[in-house]
């Protein structure tokens, strides 16, 4: 009996970025859902259960990725931020999560949700 696969979460608002982490995850084993807003992202975790790995971008329009940190702190998810800068406000709300610095090297982000699973 094989374990079931690690459960990720892609939370950005651009599609094109989400596309293409999923597909580079997918392909690498992972179970992937996506979400283009943190307030679609809770919905979805409502729905179907916490991930193991919460891959979230800082800069969305409503609820920004800060906010969603905010919401979800507390749970059994693994965070990993994607962003272009890690202001010092961010990285005190992130210390529990590991930052990955956009554009994203996907031999990096894949090591990375690895980890996260196996944590």
């Amino acid at each position: 009996m094989s374990a079931s696969p690690c459960r990720v979460l892609i939370v950005d608002d651009d599609n094109d970025t989400r596309e293409a982490l999923k597909e580079a995850l997918s392909e690498a084993g992972f179970e992937v859902a996506q979400a283009a807003s943190g307030d679609e992202a809770l919905r979805r975790i409502a729905q179907d259960g916490e991930p193991n790995v919460i891959l979230l971008d800082l800069r969305m329009p409503g609820m920004d990725g800060e906010q969603f940190l905010q919401r979800v702190r507390g749970g059994q998810a693994r965070v990993i931020v994607l962003t272009a800068e890690a202001p010092g406000r961010i990285l005190d709300l992130a210390r529990e999560a590991k930052l990955l610095s956009k554009p994203i090297d996907l031999d990096s982000l894949e090591e990375a949700v690895k980890e996260a699973c196996a944590a």
